[in-house]
C-alpha cells in the first residue's frame, strides 16, 4: 500500500511595485511562507494574537504598511513570527535596475508578475520535495492583486510544467493556485509581515540608513541548502549580487 503523501501549505504575497519608471520602487520581490497542515494551527494562532494586541479591527486584515509602522511594533511581530518551529520562509528579488533593456519585462507587467511568480512557484515545489521527512503536497495561495488577470498566471505555470528538462516536482501542486483576499487567510497576513521585513532590510530610508533588525529576526527560518546557505534556495536573486552583498549590514558569511 502507497503511504498518502503529507501536506504543506504555502501562501505569497509581494512587496514593491512592477513599474520601471524613476519614481517607481528600486526592487519588487515575492515573499513565501511555507508550513506543514498539522502545523498552521500555531501561524494562525499567532496572527490572531497579533491582530489583537496591535488592536487591528474585527474582520481586518494585518497589514505592515498600515498596522506595522513603528520599530517597536516590527519588532513584536518579528519575535512573534520567528517563534514559528515549522516554517520554510521563501524570498525572489527582482532587482529592476538590472532587468536587460530589450526585455519584455521592461514593457507589460502581467509579463513581469508572472515570471517572478514562477520562480518562487518553482521554489516552493522544490522545498515541497525535498521537505523533511519526505515530499509533499503543497496547496498555493497568492494575495490577489487588485485588478490583475491571474489566469495569465495560472497558464504562464500550465506552461512551466510542460517544459521539457525541468527539474521542478510541478505534480506535487495539490489542487489549483488560488489568489485570494488578504484579509481571508491568516497565513496571506503572515507573508505580508515577512515581505515588509525584507523591504525594511533593502530600501534605503531618506538618511541613508537599513533596518535590517527584524529580518536578522527571522533568518533562521529562510529556506537552507545542507550546508546552510540560503542562496537560490530561500533567498532568490534576480539581479547583481553585489548589490545585495554590498549592503552595509550584509552578513559576512551570507544571509
Amino acid at each position: 500500500m502507497t503511504a498518502t503523501r503529507g501536506l504543506l501549505r504555502a501562501y505569497i504575497d509581494e512587496t514593491g511595485d512592477r513599474g520601471i519608471q524613476p519614481s517607481s520602487s528600486p526592487f519588487f520581490a515575492f515573499a513565501a511562507v511555507v508550513t506543514p497542515d498539522e502545523a498552521e494551527a500555531d501561524l494562525r494562532a499567532a496572527m490572531s494574537s497579533l491582530r489583537r494586541d496591535l488592536k487591528v479591527p474585527a474582520g481586518k486584515a494585518l497589514h505592515w504598511n498600515q498596522h506595522v509602522k513603528t520599530h517597536a511594533r516590527r519588532q513584536y511581530v518579528a519575535g512573534v513570527l520567528a517563534q514559528l518551529a515549522d516554517v520554510q520562509l521563501i524570498y525572489v528579488i527582482v532587482e529592476k535596475a538590472a532587468i536587460p533593456a530589450s526585455a519584455e519585462m521592461r514593457r507589460d507587467h502581467a509579463v513581469f508578475y508572472n515570471y517572478a511568480a514562477g520562480i518562487v512557484m518553482e521554489r516552493i515545489l522544490l522545498s515541497a520535495g525535498n521537505w523533511p521527512g519526505g515530499s509533499r503536497n503543497v496547496v498555493t495561495r497568492f494575495g490577489h492583486v487588485r485588478g490583475f488577470d491571474h489566469r495569465k498566471t495560472e497558464a504562464y505555470f500550465q506552461i512551466k510544467k510542460t517544459l521539457p528538462g525541468t527539474f521542478v516536482p510541478w505534480g506535487l501542486i495539490s489542487g489549483r493556485v488560488h489568489f485570494d483576499d488578504q484579509a481571508a487567510w491568516d497565513g496571506l497576513q503572515a507573508a505580508d509581515q515577512y515581505a515588509g521585513m525584507l523591504w525594511a532590510a533593502l530600501k534605503a530610508d531618506e538618511f541613508g540608513g537599513y533596518d535590517e533588525s527584524h529580518l536578522m529576526k527571522i533568518r533562521h527560518q529562510i529556506r537552507r541548502d545542507a550546508a546552510g546557505r540560503s542562496r537560490n534556495y530561500g533567498f532568490k536573486i534576480l539581479g547583481n549580487e553585489a548589490t545585495f552583498t554590498g549592503l552595509p549590514w550584509w552578513p559576512q558569511g551570507g544571509l
